[in-house]
Parts: C-alpha cells; sequence; structure tokens
C-alpha cells in the first residue's frame, strides 16, 4: 500500500470496529487542529499487531474524529533483525534522543539500565517517566513510519538486566577494548537475527561490572579510538549494527 505524504497514527484496538474508525481525543484534536484535516482527508493508522489500513476521514471535530477503512495490508518498514538496546539511565534529553534516533534506525525494544555510574540510581525516581518515554516511541514511530512501536522493557539494575539468549550475539560498547571492533564481532556472527547491544554511561562500566558482564557472555567491542560521548556511541553503534546487518540498504 502505497502511504506516501499520508500521516501515520498508532491506534488501540478499541478505536477499529469492523470498517469504522474512532480515533482517541487527543489524536482527534492533532487531526482537526494541527493537521487541520477535513472530511474526505485520508490517513493510515496502525494498530501495532502487524496491521496497517488507509482511513478515509467521515467526520472531523476537536473532540472526534471518525473515519472509514479504505484498505489494508500487512505493515512494513520493520527490521528482520531484532536489536534490543540496553542503555544505562543517563541525563532526560539525552536518553529521550537515543530512544527517539533509535526508533527511526530500527531498534525494537529498548532496556533502561542502572549501574554504579549512572546519574540514576535508584528505579523510583524514573517510574513517574514510563509513559512519556513509550509516548516518544510512539511520536517516532508514527513520524518515520515504522509497522510497530519499539517495546520498552522495565529499567532494571546491570545484574539483572544482562540477557544470555542461545543464538543471540551480546555486545558491550567497552572504552577499554582495543581489539575486537563492532564491526569485527558482527562479521564472526553473520547469521544472527538477535542482537543485544549494552551501552555504557558517561563515565564508563566499573572494572567489577566489565567483568560481570563478560561473565555473562557479552563480548567487549570497540568503536575506534575516539572517546564518544555515550548517546553518540549508542546511536553511532546502532547505526553500524542496522548497516552490517543489510538493513539500511
Amino acid at each position: 500500500m502505497r502511504s506516501v505524504n499520508l500521516n501515520h497514527f498508532f491506534l488501540p484496538p478499541s478505536a477499529f470496529t469492523g470498517e469504522s474508525v474512532l480515533f482517541p481525543k487527543d489524536i482527534s484534536t492533532q487531526i482537526s487542529r494541527v493537521l487541520r484535516l477535513k472530511p474526505g482527508g485520508k490517513v493510515i493508522t496502525l494498530d501495532d499487531t502487524g496491521h496497517l489500513f488507509e482511513v478515509e476521514l467521515e467526520s472531523v471535530t476537536s473532540k472526534m474524529v471518525t473515519g472509514r477503512i479504505l484498505r489494508s495490508s500487512a505493515a512494513g518498514n520493520e527490521p528482520e533483525h531484532h536489536l534490543t538496546l540496553q542503555i544505562c539511565l543517563t541525563q532526560r534529553e539525552k536518553f529521550e534522543w537515543i530512544l527517539q534516533k533509535g526508533t527511526e534506525l530500527g531498534v525494537v525494544e529498548f532496556m533502561p539500565v542502572l549501574t554504579s555510574r549512572t546519574l540514576v540510581h535508584s528505579l523510583d525516581e524514573i517510574s513517574n517517566k514510563f509513559d512519556r518515554w513509550k509516548r516518544i516511541l510512539k511520536e517516532a514511530a508514527e513520524q518515520c513510519e515504522r509497522g510497530r512501536i519499539p517495546a520498552l522493557l522495565p529499567p532494571d539494575q546491570l545484574k539483572n538486566a544482562l540477557t544470555a539468549e542461545a543464538g543471540a550475539l551480546s555486545l558491550v560498547l567497552n572504552e577499554q577494548e582495543h581489539q575486537l571492533s563492532l564491526k569485527q564481532a558482527l562479521e564472526k556472527k553473520p547469521d544472527t537475527t538477535r542482537i543485544f547491544l549494552l551501552v555504557g554511561p558517561e563515565g564508563g562500566f566499573s572494572e567489577d561490572e566489565i567483568s560481570v558482564i563478560k561473565k555473562a557472555g557479552y563480548q567487549s567491542v570497540t568503536l575506534g579510538p575516539r572517546i564518544l560521548r555515550m548517546e553518540t556511541a549508542a546511536i553511532a553503534a546502532a547505526s553500524i549494527i542496522m548497516y552490517e546487518m543489510g538493513e539500511m540498504s
């Protein structure tokens, strides 16, 4: 289905009844007051389960917009490789920027991680931010025309976040690594479709943390001789992974 230049919206399952679509109030306001669309206008809606619908607007007010489905198809634009970005928590603006840009690149899951050097030390400090982060992921997925909204996994301490999944490639960016590059690690396991990438906080991981991470099965990799800011490293590494896996061709 050709959807160029049509606005994209992820809607809850309750918005769809047969061929009819009832837009939530916040999206109705956006359609009527921000985008100023009129009856007869068209948008793309997605149900976040892999389905995409082209919808013609029938009634447009600031409180309620309704439409009817013209045609449906499988939602595309999702990567074949499943990249989970495990990000140590940092300043709000930096973390949210990583969520946004990672979504654009095709990251499938994000996991916030706490370590001894993160700026956030308690899960209680971020309990009220989860809804905001989900909203950022949704808006970024709509903007870049993703077929699904990336998952936001619950924040956790480092020791609980480390994942040893059979067949997966688990990597940690480490400024003390001088032998194995990210590109080389990917070339050694070209058939993998499941990748975990752990990105440390400002100041990096402690020696004890690196030891624990390696024991959990993560390979230590480098992005080169220059020291990158953590948000730069996260997006640079995600870009390299998606490119090397053929997701940007």
